[in-house]
């Protein structure tokens, strides 16, 4: 594991050397700059669906299509703040297989809960016959 990170370091370094020489250092440090600001953007995005998720959680509505989002979105967050070539291409991958994602909207759960439009709350009680 050291050693593929040891690798991926080197590859970034060497593509970002390759891309300063062809488009200028200044152009290179803009892209660095703007590719993490917009991981913070997507951080911050993550870090509200995860609120979000607890919420519905607390609803008993299944966000398992809320999760994949933020997971998504975290995910590409930290690789966009990564400085590098490579790991912006991860993040952008990330993203579009994300987008292109069908059905990832909550869903209610099966489990009823209190004060849902799809329960009927009844009140009873239950009286023994006594005979004398």
């Amino acid at each position: 594991m050291p050693l593929l990170l040891f690798l991926t370091v080197c590859i970034e370094v060497a593509a970002l050397i390759k891309l300063g020489q062809s488009i200028g250092a200044g152009f290179v440090l803009l892209e660095l700059a703007a590719t993490a600001a917009l991981g913070v953007l997507l951080l911050r995005a993550g870090g509200r669906r995860l609120a979000r998720t607890q919420q519905l959680v607390a609803l008993l509505i299944q966000p398992s299509g809320l999760i994949r989002q933020s997971t998504a979105f975290l995910s590409a967050g930290l690789l966009l703040i990564v400085p590098g070539l490579l790991t912006d291409l991860l993040a952008v991958g990330l993203l579009v297989r994300h987008l292109f994602r069908r059905g990832s909207g909550p869903q209610r759960s099966t489990t009823a809960r209190q004060g849902s439009r799809d329960v009927i709350d009844v009140d009873y009680r239950v009286h023994e016959d006594r005979d004398p």
